[in-house]
């Protein structure tokens, strides 16, 4: 970053972006090509910081709504995913040993289907049909515990 806060990808991208509008307009009728290039180098970089401000005033802005929206944990909220988290457990442990491993190959390695196919030398549908029933146990597990 140099003295005016700008670092080397955001000058290269003023300088591309520059030429890129050149390359568009051209220079015949311009009488000082140095300080036309100048001027609209200044003004691309300006118009970026500024682009730049405002992106981060949205950033800043979303993350402060969802901070505004997210519950806080208090001890009823605890207890709800304690229970929650026993009853999905149970489910997991009920199921049989192959779709329970899919499941878990799935969401707690993160594994695509493909990969996980490979792992274990099924089709790619198995795979998934697996992980389907899977989570429909859980899903069913969880209403069961509910009504």
């Amino acid at each position: 970053m140099d003295k005016a806060g700008v670092t080397s990808i955001e000058a290269e991208d003023v300088v591309q972006t520059t030429f890129a509008r050149v390359a568009e307009t051209g220079l015949a009728s311009v009488r000082n090509h140095r300080a036309f290039l100048y001027k609209m180098s200044y003004n691309i970089a300006i118009d970026m910081k500024r682009r730049g401000r405002v992106r981060q005033k949205h950033v800043e802005e979303a993350v402060a709504s969802e901070a505004a929206t997210v519950e806080e944990l208090n001890p009823e909220r605890v207890v709800e995913g304690s229970r929650q988290l026993n009853i999905i457990a149970k489910a997991l442990w009920s199921m049989p040993k192959k779709r329970r491993q899919l499941l878990m190959m799935s969401r707690f390695e993160g594994l695509s289907y493909a990969e996980i196919a490979r792992r274990v030398s099924l089709s790619e549908t198995v795979v998934r049909k697996h992980i389907s029933k899977a989570l429909a146990d859980c899903q069913n597990a969880l209403q069961a515990k509910c009504d």
